[in-house]
Order: C-alpha cells, then structure tokens, then sequence
C-alpha cells in the first residue's frame, strides 16, 4: 500500500498554491467590505504578504517551503478583524476554488485546517482606534498600555505542530 500524497502534492505543488494564494488575496482586496485593509499598504508590502501567505500554506500543506514570517497573533494583533471578514474570506476562497475546479474533498480538508486558526486572527480590536487621541499614553507601548491584551487567553500554537498534513 501506498502512502497518500501531502496536500502539498495533492493541489499541484508550489506553483498551484502561489496563483491560488494571488487569485484569493485580489478577490479580498476587490472586496467592497475588507479591501480597505490593503488601502494604504506599498507593493512591496503587499507582495511580501503573499510570498509570506504561499510559503505558510506550503510549509503546513507538506511541502519544501519554510515559513520565515512573524507568528499568527503578532501578524493579526490590532488589525481589528470580525467574525464578518473572517466569513468574507472563505467567501473568496469559495470563489477562487471554483474557479480552478477545485476538488470538494480537498476544498474541505483546506478550509477545516485553515478554521482551526480563527481565535488568533479575528477579534483583536484595532490598533488604530485603540490608541488614538492624545490620552498622555504614548502607541510605542502597543494596545497593552492602553489595557488591551489579545487574545486574552493563550492559544496553544500559532502555527500547527510540524507534521505535514495529509
């Protein structure tokens, strides 16, 4: 018997995951409700959100890749994300995965490993909006001097244990 293939291999490899990472990162930045996210971000920010985005999918999916970005909660923390964009995310997803035939079973099997991250991307409020105004505190301190601490309480992993999924 043979061994089943990672996920990695199942959805074509790198080349694959990297124009389906860009297809669903356009469709979220087009999106009326959530593109503002990405309103004031440069080129180059924005390109390295999605190097950094394809290299994270590959490295958990089984693939050569190692993730070299920040943890989860230190790339989400402040960015103010709601249940309503968390579910506008997997709206696109839903779209990028018919427009590449997808098949449902690894549709699935992406979108159960990608929920398991939710409590440390949505529900941080904004740091915008947390530090603002000249309350004699200064931002550098980050939202803690301003009592804020997300998520409030411990996440086990920001990142899957290093088993390849599959």
């Amino acid at each position: 018997m043979t061994d089943k293939p990672s996920l990695y291999e199942r959805l074509g490899g790198y080349e694959a995951i990297y124009v389906f990472a860009e297809d669903v990162l356009s469709r979220l930045m087009d999106d009326d409700e959530i593109g503002h996210i990405w309103e004031h971000m440069s080129q180059d920010r924005i390109l390295l959100e999605h190097q950094n985005f394809v290299d994270w999918l590959c490295e958990h999916f089984g693939g050569p890749m190692m993730y070299r970005g920040r943890d989860l909660v230190t790339v989400h923390r402040g960015m103010g994300i709601t249940e309503r964009h968390w579910d506008i995310l997997f709206e696109k997803f839903d779209e990028a995965v018919q427009k590449f035939q997808a098949p449902a079973e690894i549709r699935d099997e992406v979108i159960t490993f990608l929920k398991k991250f939710k409590p440390v991307i949505v529900g941080s409020p904004s740091f915008r909006q947390t530090v603002r105004g000249p309350d004699g505190k200064s931002f550098t301190g980050g939202m803690e001097a301003h009592g804020v601490n997300w998520p409030n309480r411990p996440f086990r992993s920001t990142n899957p244990p290093k088993t390849k999924l599959e």
